[in-house]
């Protein structure tokens, strides 16, 4: 005859207590497992990179002519911003209009953002520094990281 309470009492708690233990244990050897494919995914990944290249993949030049163009980059977008602020400030009528005014206001606005940006600016060259700068691997060299068993 089947006894309606076995599932009961210390019989249950021995029950939900093994399975509990079954699932930490399936969950530990997942995640070694995960662990290993990483490592071995990130030492394919350090394979594919040429020698000689920095941690991601880019000589020191080629870093200083990006992290370059990313504060030019800066000091362009800063200095725009600058002139379309300086724009809804009233002239000065004192002197009557000027050509050559302008220019000097456009010519300092254009200094002091570039001196703005290398000197930390407002962090946008750093962002994309970082964004651009990131490891890029050839189609082939993921292809054979994926593919390669």
């Amino acid at each position: 005859m089947i006894d309606p309470m076995a599932g009961v009492g210390a019989g249950g708690a021995n029950a939900a207590y093994t399975r509990s233990a079954f699932e930490t244990t399936r969950s530990a050897a997942e995640s070694k497992r995960f662990e290993a494919a990483l490592r071995e995914a990130q030492q394919k990944a350090e394979a594919a990179k040429p020698a000689g290249a920095a941690a991601n993949g880019m000589s020191l030049d080629e870093q200083k002519r990006l992290r370059d163009a990313c504060e030019g980059f800066e000091a362009m977008f800063l200095s725009m911003m600058y002139k379309e602020m300086r724009k809804t400030v009233p002239k000065n009528e004192l002197f009557g209009d000027d050509n050559a005014e302008e220019i000097w206001h456009s010519m300092l606005d254009t200094a002091l953002m570039e001196n703005a940006a290398k000197a930390g600016g407002v962090g946008l060259a750093d962002m994309m520094y970082q964004q651009l700068s990131q490891p890029v691997l050839s189609p082939e060299a993921v292809k054979n990281m994926v593919h390669k068993k």
